[in-house]
């Protein structure tokens, strides 16, 4: 065959390939995903995730998005311009109730996904009357995390199972102090924890489900208060101290030496894997004088009611919860992978050693953060503004509390 005929034959192979290209492209399908999160580490994640799902799906194209505020999810939604997919935390109750959701069974049957693999208490939060809504992706337990140098250098044992509330701030108390003796306190036993989630572990809650009244003047919630309030006196950073830390706000002091242990929920974790000045540990939330509850948050992928392109969408979800997607959001930290296999796999990989403790909870857990109730986001704000005033010395627990109560009967009654 003389040159000219291979030229001629090669120039019209590459002609068709490019027609079937371009053909192809024409074809692809464009899903919109939107998320919250909006590290570098985060940011990372999402596109390598993206990256393998359309290089086994190039009939589809994921437009990612993220750094997004859920107000503009909820405008875009109600604006009638939904994302196909987007993430979503701290429970789907007011999303699911207002229609905005696409049930994913029908998805689920077709695909033959196995929801027996993920967290039962994430598959059963986002289950409404036997539908599934939101696609478990991200399960945040609590732990306590701890410097081993500052507990070393004081020589002091390590904190473990047998920790109560007690041990907890004695250790603490013995832990702040200030170390060069100018007059002012450079390294503290905590952080405060997080007021809301420690009332529920001592068996405590800011509402009655069944009632639908406001709980928090009870034994339990009350025995924490006044728990919390001895603890940030004796053994915290105040507010300032702690803005003075900068950084990723409730991790930064941690990982800067300056605070000895915390309770930390699991998405901190990604942050701290970026320790290298001193060794770190993990152990069980100290056990309350009450009854020990079990509690977690959420995180899912959902597809917006909307979506013209939900079979796309869900392909996308699948993938992204799926193994090869957990593996990497394992590996990253950034809370626990809702599929099982990942979270026993790359997430448990040390350091450090003893991670095992945020899954022991996470198999306990049957209480959610965010209770399927109306008006919580109201609610929490009314808790948040009066607990608030308290822990700065400007207003007494007692009347704080009455004011809580009160304004939240009236919210709920008002909502009947």
């Amino acid at each position: 065959m003389r040159p000219i005929k291979i030229a001629i034959i090669l120039t019209s192979a590459l002609f068709l390939f490019g027609c079937a290209t371009q053909e192809t492209g024409e074809k692809k399908v464009t899903i919109s995903f939107m998320n919250a999160e909006g590290t570098r580490a985060q940011i990372e994640v999402m596109q390598e995730i993206v990256r393998g799902f359309e290089a086994l799906n190039p009939d589809i194209k994921v437009k990612l998005e993220w750094g997004v505020r859920p107000e503009k999810i909820l405008t875009s939604i109600a604006a009638g311009s939904p994302p196909d997919v987007f993430m979503w935390w701290r429970g789907i109750y007011d999303l699911q109730k207002r229609g905005a959701l696409m049930p994913l069974n029908t998805f689920i049957e077709k695909y033959n996904v196995d929801m027996s693999k993920y967290f039962k208490c994430l598959v059963d939060y986002y289950t409404y009357n036997g539908e599934l809504y939101a696609f478990p992706l991200q399960l945040k337990t609590m732990a306590l995390v701890y410097n081993k140098t500052i507990f070393d250098e004081a020589n002091i044992p390590y904190p473990d199972e047998t920790w109560t509330w007690d041990d907890y701030y004695r250790v603490a108390k013995a832990l702040t102090q200030d170390l060069n003796n100018d007059g002012r306190i450079d390294q503290f036993g905590t952080d405060l924890p997080e007021v809301y989630t420690w009332i529920l572990l001592n068996g405590g809650s800011l509402v009655d489900p069944e009632t639908n009244r406001s709980s928090l003047d009870s034994p339990a919630a009350r025995q924490a208060l006044e728990f919390l309030i001895k603890l940030k006196r004796d053994a915290c950073p105040s507010d300032a101290e702690r803005s003075a830390f900068g950084g990723q706000a409730g991790t930064q002091g941690f990982m800067m030496g300056k605070i000895a242990m915390q309770i930390s929920m699991a998405w901190e974790l990604a942050a701290f894997s970026n320790i290298k000045n001193f060794e770190w540990d993990v152990a069980p939330v100290p056990r309350p004088p009450g009854q020990k509850t079990y509690i977690f948050d959420d995180a899912g992928l959902a597809i917006s009611a909307g979506s013209k392109h939900p079979e796309e969408a869900f392909r996308f979800i699948q993938y992204y919860c799926g193994i090869e997607g957990m593996k990497l959001f394992g590996k990253s930290r950034n809370g626990i992978p809702a599929l099982k296999e990942a979270a026993y796999g790359v997430f448990l990989e040390p350091p450090p050693y003893n991670l095992k403790y945020f899954l022991e909870s996470a198999e306990r857990a049957t209480l959610p953060v965010v209770p399927r109730i109306d008006r919580w986001r109201e609610i929490s704000h009314i808790f948040g503004q009066e607990v608030s005033l308290v822990f700065l010395g400007r207003k007494d627990l007692d009347e704080a509390i009455k004011k809580i109560v009160l304004d939240t009967n009236k919210l709920l009654s008002g909502n009947k």
